[in-house]
């Protein structure tokens, strides 16, 4: 009970109610609310209540980030005034309110348990996993008794949800990878399960770049015992990870896993995906389509790059249609749409944000944060930035405790 009472579980569904809503109907749960406005909502009368203390004691990190964030909050409503799409232009605004709320909350309420919130975050997140990830296996072998219950659009809106489980089960995977310190049993399991979700769902980006971390830390402590000559060391893990890669390779070329049980499907899919990266000369039509996009994006902030064309103008831009729309790299959505000055705030966000992790102390903030920042390249729009920001506070609050014990 006290769980569902703190700050920690209110923030969790924060950052998670948009999956929350989308999964619901799964488990036969209709007629929901906004989820999203109403735990805002909740988090903001929470986040008021204690401002009249925390305001007098923020920490500088915290305050800076507070403040570049406003700027740049201000630079998307003042961008409404010239906007292209005026409809989508004040959806986007106000959607990203909730996204800013992400980064404020935890920063100024009093006393927020970063465990307490990633093992609440955890424990929602395998939930959500399952649920869809049973959904997504029926769906793949056309279960009909199931598609026809949804309805047939409704099913195939549902499966685009692999991509957002697959980005939770990322920032899982890492975060236990990287604390080492919490109990070796929880840890572990907690690895197992969510990379199985994370092969599971599909989602190519955040595999590969899950997968890309994790490569560059093993060079990184290769090049460390070689040069302290403990070599001997990594070679038990480094044996054991090449007879795991050519044991997938030779499954990958050899084996249809669906055969066995249909439940693989969910592999046999993913491998499919991965697969269409080198084996198509585009990379597939989901790479496609990101080349066309950034070329148009590049094109069209040549012609106007100092106050771009307003938030939310991107989808008019291209298809003169008012309706949202992004060009799969967060950083040409805000040259795009707001133009110079918002976008080099953006980018002070990101360095004070990486230059107040203590990278010796907190590499699982490290890893994330360059996870976060791949993801972003590749696939997140402003309105998809919520669990970043969140974890972005989290960074800084790891931080000051540091600054106060030491």
């Amino acid at each position: 009970m006290h769980y569902i009472l703190s700050k920690e579980f209110a923030f969790s569904i924060l950052l998670l109610s948009g999956t929350i809503k989308a999964v619901l109907p799964l488990i036969g749960v209709s007629g929901i609310p906004d989820l999203t406005l109403l735990s805002a909502l909740m988090v903001t009368i929470i986040m008021v209540n204690h401002m009249r203390e925390t305001l007098l004691s923020l920490p500088k990190n915290s305050f800076e980030l507070i403040l570049l964030l406003t700027l740049f909050y201000l630079f998307i409503i003042f961008s409404i005034s010239y906007s292209s799409a005026m409809s989508s232009s004040i959806t986007k605004t106000i959607n990203f309110g909730t996204m800013a709320l992400a980064l404020f909350f935890p920063l100024l309420v009093k006393e927020f348990n970063i465990k307490l919130f990633i093992k609440i975050l955890t424990i929602t997140i395998f939930i959500l996993s399952i649920i869809f990830l049973n959904f997504y296996t029926s769906y793949l072998n056309r279960d009909e008794t199931l598609i026809l219950s949804l309805g047939e659009e409704v099913a195939k809106q549902m499966t685009s949800l692999y991509l957002t489980v697959s980005w939770l089960n990322g920032i899982l995977f890492l975060y236990y990878f990287f604390d080492k310190e919490q109990n070796p049993t929880i840890r572990w399991s907690v690895l197992v399960i969510s990379f199985i979700f994370l092969i599971s769902a599909g989602g190519r980006g955040p595999l590969l770049f899950t997968v890309v971390i994790l490569g560059i830390y093993l060079l990184y402590q290769l090049f460390i015992m070689i040069n302290t000559f403990l070599l001997n060391k990594l070679i038990v893990p480094i044996l054991i990870m090449l007879f795991m890669t050519f044991s997938i390779i030779f499954l990958v070329s050899n084996v249809k896993l669906e055969n066995y049980d249909k439940s693989l499907k969910l592999v046999d899919n993913t491998v499919a995906r991965l697969m269409e990266l080198v084996n198509t000369s585009d990379g597939g039509a989901s790479a496609h389509s990101r080349i066309v996009n950034a070329k148009f994006s590049i094109k069209k902030i040549n012609e106007h790059p100092f106050w771009g064309y307003g938030i939310g103008s991107y989808g008019y831009e291209k298809l003169g249609i008012d309706e949202l729309d992004y060009p799969h790299n967060i950083f040409l959505e805000v040259w795009f749409e707001l133009g110079y000055i918002p976008l080099i705030i953006f980018l002070l966000i990101f360095y004070r944000v990486f230059m107040m992790i203590d990278k010796e102390n907190s590499p699982w903030a490290v890893a994330l944060f360059f996870f976060f920042l791949l993801n972003l390249l590749k696939s997140s729009s402003l309105i998809d930035t919520r669990m970043m920001f969140g974890f972005f506070a989290l960074f800084s609050i790891a931080q000051d405790r540091k600054i106060i014990k030491g």
